[in-house]
């Protein structure tokens, strides 16, 4: 089996691990929250938000557990799909490479129409154009730190755009402890209708997607082995819980349940409110950058898949076999090696430059795709979070031995229930996108 407790002399240091993956994990849906609670209720509404961070935080734990049976520092979800369910590689990839696009796109959406209610009036600018002209400025944050070869290289962006996060918590806490907002709406303990829990359940569970850049993490960190990756972990989801649970219920307390789908939106115009609207473009510009990463990665991966296809359609391949098949155990280390993808600095840069190209002009010809954002996420944050984990976790995890563990055993069959809550997440997130 490969080593659990592997670690590397050069690396990502701990506290840039935590702090980007924090950043993954907390973003827009932080506003959300207190919405998610005017549907839930406080109590059933919490019991959801615990439930997301214990299911999101295993799947998280099943990668870094997974990631010893790749080459040390090239784990991917393709390259694991490789050895594990070699034909579903490139559509799970796909599907990973369309969500992380999209959201990337989502957030240059939000910039190009929160700027505007921000800055009302730009010299020598048509009004008509405010919206192009703010998505234009982005670009000059977002293009340079698109080009970021490893995601250390952003730890710094990622500690701004904690703070931000920090503002737009006190913001709304001390709002609700001060009691200056007159509360013009009811306050639930659980929730009221079933059809309001499947509205806002996607909310809640998608906010602690992290999995799209851990492996990216686990491959850059300097400590890689299975206790320090796991207190990474910890201490993502637990701060992100804190933020999610304290911001969800001071908003929906202080607004009850009129409160606004984006509850900064909900406070009135003032210094306070301005400076947090400044902190939500702030958020999402340095969150895109994160959300392209592993966007560009899953491209580069259909690439080489669809390259390799190409040069090797008359042959038979049979290197994408299960790595597990009662081989000699000497072999293991040799055939990881087998599904590491390249990426050379030419496709770096070319794909880098089409993908930016190609998000902007979606970002500024669009509008709103809400509804295809809401129905890629209901399949990709799913496959991503829950479905792949659970299944590598399900095919490896003591797959070396002919009489594993009792604790390899539980994580196995966790793995297996991590997917089959995957696969009932998808159906409800899918039905509340088609239905409701």
């Amino acid at each position: 089996m490969p080593s659990i407790d592997n670690r590397s002399s050069g690396g990502a240091s701990n506290i840039s691990s935590a702090i980007n993956l924090t950043k993954t994990i907390i973003g827009a849906g932080l506003l959300s929250m207190p919405l998610a609670y005017a549907t839930d209720g406080t109590i059933f509404g919490t019991f959801i938000i615990i439930l997301a961070a214990l299911t999101s935080g295993f799947g998280l734990f099943i990668q870094a557990y997974v990631s010893r049976y790749i080459a040390s520092g090239h784990a991917n979800f393709f390259g694991l799909c490789l050895i594990t369910y070699p034909q579903l590689s490139v559509i799970f990839d796909i599907a990973i490479a369309i969500q992380c696009f999209g959201c990337a796109i989502s957030y240059l959406v939000l910039i190009g129409d929160l700027m505007p209610t921000i800055i009302s009036d730009v010299p020598y600018v048509e009004e008509k154009h405010y919206r192009t002209f703010w998505l234009l400025v982005s670009a000059l944050f977002t293009v340079p730190l698109s080009f970021a070869k490893k995601l250390d290289a952003l730890r710094y962006t990622s500690i701004l755009a904690l703070i931000a996060i920090l503002y737009i918590s006190l913001l709304v806490v001390a709002h609700f402890f001060i009691h200056d907002i007159p509360r013009s709406g009811i306050i639930e303990y659980f929730p009221s209708s079933i059809t309001g829990v499947f509205s806002t359940f996607s909310i809640i569970v998608f906010a602690f997607s992290g999995q799209q850049n851990m492996f990216s993490i686990i491959n850059e960190a300097k400590d890689k082995s299975l206790t320090n990756l796991t207190r990474l972990i910890n201490f993502a989801i637990i701060l992100s819980s804190v933020l999610f649970i304290g911001v969800g219920l001071a908003g929906y307390l202080t607004f009850g349940s009129s409160v606004n789908g984006n509850v900064i939106l909900s406070y009135p115009n003032g210094a306070a409110t301005l400076l947090g609207r400044f902190c939500i473009v702030f958020m999402v510009l340095f969150s895109f950058p994160l959300m392209f990463y592993p966007a560009r990665i899953s491209f580069n991966n259909i690439y080489y898949s669809a390259k390799k296809g190409l040069q090797e359609k008359s042959e038979e391949v049979n290197e994408t076999t299960s790595l597990i098949q009662g081989g000699d155990e000497g072999d293991t280390e040799e055939q990881t090696n087998l599904h590491v993808v390249p990426f050379t600095h030419k496709t770096f840069v070319v794909l880098t430059i089409l993908l930016l190209i190609t998000a902007y002009t979606l970002a500024i010809t669009l509008k709103s795709f809400a509804f295809v954002l809401a129905i890629v996420g209901a399949t990709g944050s799913t496959s991503i979070s829950f479905i792949l984990p659970g299944l590598f976790g399900y095919k490896l995890i003591g797959s070396e031995s002919d009489d594993p563990s009792t604790l390899e055993k539980i994580f196995k069959y966790l793995s297996l229930g991590l997917t089959i809550w995957g696969v009932a997440v998808m159906i409800v997130c899918l039905y509340s996108s088609l239905a409701l």
